[in-house]
């Protein structure tokens, strides 16, 4: 008995009939390359999480302070605007995976089928780039920072810990954008077979 196998892609829909053998090994490749980050989806979430409750926490924290006992710590303040940031930073790979990143849709609304799934591409190889230029430059800059010793306002904190959210961020978006170029060639060699 044939078996029907639907599985969704994004915008790519694929049907596979299984005759009781095993099933088309980019449909394989695909599934295994998402499932592959699975554990690092759940770590970076967590401390985009993570970094959006201490930011909360100590920005509720910085308040009644501030009004009750009229007193400010600079070093406070800080820390809730760097929290976020490293959980923004953090969070920018699964959202690559998710098809979340932002990207305009005036051609995906034009284009379809095989120009779509290329014109996905050509988006995921331009986003590997990018990230893979704003990571070294990152690492460069944060290398700067920590060579002239430069602190942030509060004059308590060095500014190297701030700063090192661009590279840890940039690094995960390349890896994410590596993956989703994989898939997406192998999205295109499904649609072509």
């Amino acid at each position: 008995m044939d078996k029907i196998t639907s599985i969704e892609y994004s915008d790519v829909s694929i049907v596979e009939i299984q005759n009781n053998k095993s099933p088309n090994q980019s449909l394989e490749k695909i599934h295994e390359t998402e499932v592959s980050t699975g554990l690092l989806d759940k770590g970076l979430e967590f401390i985009a999480l993570g970094c959006l409750i201490i930011s909360v926490s100590l920005a509720i924290f910085g308040v009644i302070v501030r009004y009750f006992f009229g007193v400010s710590f600079g070093i406070i303040e800080e820390i809730c605007r760097y929290s976020i940031i490293y959980g923004v930073f953090a969070y920018i790979g699964p959202l690559i995976k998710k098809n979340e990143h932002i990207k305009m849709d005036l051609m995906e609304n034009i284009l379809k089928g095989k120009a779509l799934l290329v014109n996905d591409l050509i988006i995921s190889i331009i986003l590997s780039f990018s990230y893979a230029f704003l990571c070294w430059t990152g690492i460069q800059w944060v290398i700067s920072l920590y060579q002239l010793g430069i602190m942030t306002s509060s004059g308590l904190m060095l500014m190297v810990i701030p700063a090192f959210a661009i590279p840890f961020g940039m690094f995960f978006g390349w890896v994410y954008s590596l993956q989703q170029i994989f898939i997406d060639i192998n999205k295109i060699r499904r649609l072509k077979s």
